[in-house]
Protein backbone atom coordinates (compact mmCIF):
# COMPACT_ATOMS: atom_id res chain seq x y z
CA UNK A 1 0.00 0.00 0.00
CA UNK A 2 1.67 3.38 -0.80
CA UNK A 3 2.44 5.62 1.87
CA UNK A 4 1.69 9.30 2.54
CA UNK A 5 4.72 11.79 3.03
CA UNK A 6 3.50 11.44 6.64
CA UNK A 7 5.86 8.54 7.09
CA UNK A 8 8.93 8.36 8.90
CA UNK A 9 11.34 10.36 5.94
CA UNK A 10 9.17 13.39 7.15
CA UNK A 11 10.73 14.13 9.95
CA UNK A 12 12.72 17.77 10.41
CA UNK A 13 11.07 18.66 6.86
CA UNK A 14 9.67 22.67 6.84
CA UNK A 15 5.91 23.32 6.48
CA UNK A 16 6.56 24.08 2.88
CA UNK A 17 7.95 20.88 1.37
CA UNK A 18 5.67 18.34 3.60
CA UNK A 19 2.55 20.46 1.82
CA UNK A 20 4.67 20.43 -1.58
CA UNK A 21 4.82 16.75 -1.03
CA UNK A 22 1.31 16.39 -0.04
CA UNK A 23 0.52 18.46 -3.06
CA UNK A 24 2.42 16.29 -5.65
CA UNK A 25 1.28 13.39 -4.02
CA UNK A 26 -2.34 13.90 -4.81
CA UNK A 27 -1.44 14.83 -8.35
CA UNK A 28 0.72 11.92 -9.12
CA UNK A 29 -2.12 9.29 -7.87
CA UNK A 30 -4.07 10.32 -10.69
CA UNK A 31 -5.30 7.82 -13.32
CA UNK A 32 -3.83 10.21 -16.08
CA UNK A 33 -0.18 9.97 -14.51
CA UNK A 34 -0.53 6.28 -13.72
CA UNK A 35 -1.12 5.61 -17.43
CA UNK A 36 1.75 8.00 -19.10
CA UNK A 37 4.18 6.55 -16.15
CA UNK A 38 3.16 2.59 -17.40
CA UNK A 39 3.10 3.79 -21.48
CA UNK A 40 5.74 6.20 -21.72
CA UNK A 41 8.24 6.58 -18.58
CA UNK A 42 8.44 2.67 -17.98
CA UNK A 43 10.47 0.84 -19.74
CA UNK A 44 9.73 -3.06 -20.56
CA UNK A 45 11.40 -3.97 -18.49
CA UNK A 46 10.44 -2.33 -15.46
CA UNK A 47 6.39 -3.51 -16.53
CA UNK A 48 7.60 -6.51 -16.22
CA UNK A 49 8.47 -6.26 -12.49
CA UNK A 50 5.04 -5.02 -12.27
CA UNK A 51 4.14 -8.96 -12.94
CA UNK A 52 0.80 -8.27 -14.96
CA UNK A 53 -1.44 -6.71 -17.06
CA UNK A 54 -1.68 -2.98 -16.94
CA UNK A 55 -5.17 -2.33 -15.80
CA UNK A 56 -4.73 -5.00 -12.68
CA UNK A 57 -1.30 -3.35 -11.95
CA UNK A 58 -3.15 0.18 -12.09
CA UNK A 59 -5.76 -1.49 -9.87
CA UNK A 60 -3.67 -3.13 -7.24
CA UNK A 61 -1.15 -0.09 -6.96
CA UNK A 62 -1.09 3.58 -6.26
CA UNK A 63 1.83 5.76 -8.45
CA UNK A 64 4.32 5.25 -5.71
CA UNK A 65 3.89 1.83 -5.46
CA UNK A 66 4.44 1.55 -8.81
CA UNK A 67 8.01 3.43 -8.88
CA UNK A 68 8.86 1.61 -6.01
CA UNK A 69 8.75 -1.67 -8.10
CA UNK A 70 9.99 -0.41 -10.94
CA UNK A 71 12.97 1.29 -9.66
CA UNK A 72 13.57 0.65 -6.20
CA UNK A 73 13.18 4.04 -5.10
CA UNK A 74 13.64 3.42 -1.37
CA UNK A 75 11.28 5.56 0.58
CA UNK A 76 7.84 7.25 -0.32
CA UNK A 77 8.82 10.67 -0.51
CA UNK A 78 11.63 10.01 -3.21
CA UNK A 79 8.88 7.78 -5.22
CA UNK A 80 6.43 10.93 -5.08
CA UNK A 81 9.78 13.23 -6.12
CA UNK A 82 11.08 10.95 -8.93
CA UNK A 83 7.51 10.47 -10.31
CA UNK A 84 6.39 13.83 -10.61
CA UNK A 85 9.21 14.91 -12.31
CA UNK A 86 9.38 11.64 -14.80
CA UNK A 87 5.98 13.15 -15.79
CA UNK A 88 6.84 16.80 -15.80
CA UNK A 89 5.27 18.07 -12.74
CA UNK A 90 8.48 19.22 -11.54
CA UNK A 91 11.69 20.71 -12.81
CA UNK A 92 15.28 19.65 -12.71
CA UNK A 93 15.94 22.10 -10.15
CA UNK A 94 13.30 21.81 -7.97
CA UNK A 95 13.80 18.00 -8.29
CA UNK A 96 17.44 18.17 -6.98
CA UNK A 97 16.08 21.07 -4.14
CA UNK A 98 13.59 18.33 -2.65
CA UNK A 99 16.16 15.26 -2.92
CA UNK A 100 18.11 17.38 -1.08
CA UNK A 101 16.04 18.36 1.21
CA UNK A 102 15.59 14.66 2.15
CA UNK A 103 18.66 13.95 2.19
CA UNK A 104 19.54 11.86 -0.95
CA UNK A 105 20.94 14.43 -3.19
CA UNK A 106 24.58 14.58 -2.05
CA UNK A 107 24.11 10.48 -3.20
CA UNK A 108 21.76 11.78 -6.23
CA UNK A 109 24.67 14.27 -7.08
CA UNK A 110 27.31 11.51 -6.89
CA UNK A 111 25.35 8.69 -9.14
CA UNK A 112 24.48 11.74 -11.52
CA UNK A 113 28.36 12.74 -11.76
CA UNK A 114 29.35 9.44 -12.59
CA UNK A 115 26.62 8.48 -15.24
CA UNK A 116 26.76 12.02 -16.84
CA UNK A 117 30.34 10.95 -18.01
CA UNK A 118 28.98 7.68 -19.35
CA UNK A 119 25.77 8.32 -20.82
CA UNK A 120 23.93 11.41 -22.47
CA UNK A 121 21.38 13.40 -20.73
CA UNK A 122 18.30 14.70 -22.10
CA UNK A 123 17.21 18.06 -20.68
CA UNK A 124 13.50 18.18 -21.47
CA UNK A 125 12.78 21.56 -20.53
CA UNK A 126 16.49 22.79 -22.22
CA UNK A 127 15.10 20.62 -25.07
CA UNK A 128 18.64 19.57 -25.54
CA UNK A 129 20.28 16.51 -25.46
CA UNK A 130 23.89 16.28 -23.60
CA UNK A 131 26.43 14.19 -23.56
CA UNK A 132 30.41 14.18 -22.49
CA UNK A 133 29.95 17.88 -21.23
CA UNK A 134 28.41 19.16 -25.10
CA UNK A 135 25.23 19.61 -26.08
CA UNK A 136 25.26 17.49 -28.98
CA UNK A 137 21.29 17.90 -30.04
CA UNK A 138 18.69 20.29 -29.82
CA UNK A 139 15.80 20.09 -30.42
CA UNK A 140 13.64 23.55 -31.42
CA UNK A 141 10.33 22.32 -32.12
CA UNK A 142 9.32 19.61 -29.85
CA UNK A 143 5.95 20.25 -31.04
CA UNK A 144 6.57 19.11 -34.52
CA UNK A 145 9.31 16.86 -33.39
CA UNK A 146 6.85 14.90 -30.95
CA UNK A 147 8.23 11.23 -32.09
CA UNK A 148 12.21 11.98 -31.56
CA UNK A 149 11.29 13.81 -28.07
CA UNK A 150 9.28 9.96 -27.24
CA UNK A 151 12.27 8.61 -28.25
CA UNK A 152 14.49 10.37 -26.23
CA UNK A 153 12.30 10.88 -23.51
CA UNK A 154 12.30 6.92 -23.58
CA UNK A 155 16.03 6.56 -23.45
CA UNK A 156 16.52 8.91 -20.45
CA UNK A 157 13.66 7.15 -18.48
CA UNK A 158 15.29 3.96 -18.62
CA UNK A 159 19.11 5.54 -17.84
CA UNK A 160 20.17 5.08 -21.18
CA UNK A 161 20.90 1.24 -22.17
CA UNK A 162 22.63 0.49 -25.09
CA UNK A 163 19.22 -0.73 -26.71
CA UNK A 164 15.06 0.73 -25.72
CA UNK A 165 12.07 -1.34 -27.36
CA UNK A 166 10.41 1.42 -29.54
CA UNK A 167 8.60 3.81 -27.29
CA UNK A 168 5.73 3.92 -30.50
CA UNK A 169 5.30 0.71 -30.41
CA UNK A 170 5.56 0.26 -34.14
CA UNK A 171 5.83 -2.76 -36.74
CA UNK A 172 8.81 -4.02 -38.21
CA UNK A 173 7.89 -2.43 -41.30
CA UNK A 174 6.70 0.68 -40.44
CA UNK A 175 9.39 2.72 -42.46
CA UNK A 176 9.05 5.90 -40.08
CA UNK A 177 11.51 4.32 -37.39
CA UNK A 178 13.86 5.22 -39.52
CA UNK A 179 12.87 8.36 -40.85
CA UNK A 180 12.79 9.20 -36.80
CA UNK A 181 16.62 7.70 -36.96
CA UNK A 182 17.13 9.60 -39.89
CA UNK A 183 15.73 13.16 -38.50
CA UNK A 184 17.24 12.39 -35.41
CA UNK A 185 20.85 12.06 -36.27
CA UNK A 186 21.02 15.41 -38.93
CA UNK A 187 21.28 17.53 -36.72
CA UNK A 188 23.19 15.24 -33.74
CA UNK A 189 26.91 15.79 -33.13
CA UNK A 190 27.59 12.27 -34.44
CA UNK A 191 31.12 13.03 -33.58
CA UNK A 192 30.18 12.17 -29.95
CA UNK A 193 27.29 9.49 -30.60
CA UNK A 194 24.62 8.15 -33.29
CA UNK A 195 21.14 6.63 -32.88
CA UNK A 196 20.21 3.12 -35.07
CA UNK A 197 17.53 0.90 -35.54
CA UNK A 198 18.24 -2.64 -33.68
CA UNK A 199 17.63 -4.38 -37.04
CA UNK A 200 14.66 -6.19 -35.90
CA UNK A 201 12.34 -3.76 -36.07
CA UNK A 202 11.61 -3.48 -32.50
CA UNK A 203 13.76 -1.06 -30.73
CA UNK A 204 16.59 1.58 -31.46
CA UNK A 205 20.32 1.51 -30.17
CA UNK A 206 22.58 4.51 -29.55
CA UNK A 207 26.52 4.35 -29.91
CA UNK A 208 29.29 5.84 -28.37
CA UNK A 209 31.77 7.04 -31.57
CA UNK A 210 35.42 6.38 -30.46
CA UNK A 211 37.76 9.65 -29.63
CA UNK A 212 41.33 9.99 -30.43
CA UNK A 213 43.64 9.07 -27.87
CA UNK A 214 44.91 12.66 -26.75
CA UNK A 215 49.17 13.43 -27.43
CA UNK A 216 50.04 13.03 -23.91
CA UNK A 217 47.99 9.47 -23.34
CA UNK A 218 49.99 8.17 -25.99
CA UNK A 219 53.61 9.78 -24.51
CA UNK A 220 52.41 8.36 -20.88
CA UNK A 221 52.31 4.62 -22.62
CA UNK A 222 55.85 5.19 -24.32
CA UNK A 223 57.38 6.07 -20.72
Amino acid sequence: MAKSPTSNDTQGLSPAVYEELQRLRDLIRSDTVKRELWANRFTAADRQKCAGPEKEVRKQHHTIDLRHIAHGTPTPNQCIVEAAYAVGLINDSRRESLLDVLGTQSRAKHIANQRSAAVPHWDEDARELRFRGKVVRVVKRPKEAHNIVKILRAFEAAGWPPRIDDPHGRKSSDETRRRDMSNLNRRLDTSLMKFECDGDGTGFLWKKIPQPKTAKTAKRRKQ
